[in-house]
């Protein structure tokens, strides 16, 4: 097997977004071969996502000509190549401009790539016995498998040069029935989890998610799904979300009621504390709305020290939800109302902002 060594690990953009190529160091000498197969670190800081991988797959491909795709997944994924070489074709299949891009290249041991989700993925071998491995950031279920959207290997309008001509290669009984592009249905969007469906925030939420179009939102309250309970949360399957937003809370009033003290911390605290979790363990976007009440009298300081019952306990599920890395907490003043919230929330959504807290109403 003839390949480059003790090449530096470099990481190549491609004309599909996200799609990564790295070339990988592999130090050879009489024995064989050693390669870091995956290192987050480096590779982290050379771009690739933090993507959290959970799965380790691979794919043994007996004879040269073995032909597999076009199968766009509902996870990211890291491949590369122990033994043998590929020639691989991505196509992105996600909505959006980019809708129909093709990306073509050669794998080998000294090569790999970063294929995020919804981005359709095929290969061919080019010798026998190529062992094809990949990481992926979500467990395979049945859940997931209703959401793989395909297109055809053969697809003229792919413009796809197969070493190894399609009619001469080795191809699954499926994967010779997909359908061409035109035909294609393209990757649904990460599922968004709105709690407090039912406050004033919950469904300002709503309204504009119906009003703008938005796909794949499902709304819930503390009545359906108790937040606060950690065996409520094995109801959902985290790998189908992509956000949540959290319009959950117990309202000020309420709060300086004795009698709802305990209430408020449930609500209040407890329950963001479970949802940052469960954002940090599944690398979803956690929106939470909060208060400039957590600031207490001297809200211009901006330093976090409340006085009532309601900002002590919003002030606890900030702190909690700051533990999840990719969130946004929405702090409004009292001259901010659900409009300003919800604009400002989806702003940040699609402007993929900086993660971290943001004034709303100042």
């Amino acid at each position: 097997m003839a390949f480059d060594f003790e090449k530096e690990l470099k990481v190549t953009e491609t004309n599909i977004p996200g799609l990564l190529v790295f070339d990988l160091p592999v130090h050879g000498d009489n024995r064989g071969w050693f390669k870091e197969n995956w290192q987050r670190a480096k590779m982290t800081a050379l771009g690739l996502p933090d993507f959290g991988p959970v799965q380790n797959n691979i794919s043994f491909n007996a004879t040269k000509g073995v032909t597999r795709g076009i199968h766009a997944e509902p996870w990211d994924k890291y491949i590369s190549i122990a033994t043998g070489e590929i020639f691989g074709a991505w196509v992105d299949l996600r909505p959006g401009e980019s809708f129909g891009q093709v990306y073509t290249t050669r794998l080998d041991p000294s090569k790999a790539i970063y294929v995020p989700r919804g981005v359709g993925n095929s290969f061919q071998a080019l010798q026998d016995g190529t062992v094809y491995t990949y990481l992926v950031n979500a467990h395979w279920s049945l859940e997931q498998k209703k959401t793989y959207t395909f297109v055809n290997l053969a697809d003229p309008e792919l413009g796809i040069e197969w070493p190894i001509p399609l009619e001469e290669s080795e191809r699954s009984e499926a994967d010779l029935h997909h359908p061409m592009l035109k035909d294609a249905k393209p990757m649904e969007p990460k599922r968004t989890l709105v709690t407090g469906c039912n406050g004033q925030l919950g469904r300002a939420v709503r309204a504009y998610a119906e009003a703008h179009g938005l796909r794949g939102f499902e709304y819930t309250d503390i009545d359906e799904f108790d937040f606060s309970d950690p065996t409520a949360y094995d109801k959902y399957d985290w790998s189908l979300y992509g956000t949540i937003i959290n319009a959950e809370e117990l309202s000020a009033d309420k709060c300086e009621i004795g009698e709802n003290h305990a209430r408020a911390w449930t609500i209040n605290a407890q329950g963001p504390a479970l949802l940052s979790r469960a954002a940090k363990d599944h690398h979803v976007t956690l929106v939470h709305a909060s208060t400039d009440k957590v600031y207490g009298a001297d809200s211009e300081a901006k330093a976090i020290a409340p006085e009532s019952v309601y900002g002590q306990t919003k002030a606890a599920g900030d702190i909690a939800v700051a533990n999840a890395p990719e969130h946004y907490i929405l702090r409004r003043s009292e001259s901010a109302d659900s409009r300003n919230i919800v604009d400002t929330l989806f702003q940040l959504l699609d402007s993929h902002a900086e993660y971290g807290v943001y004034a709303v109403g100042d």
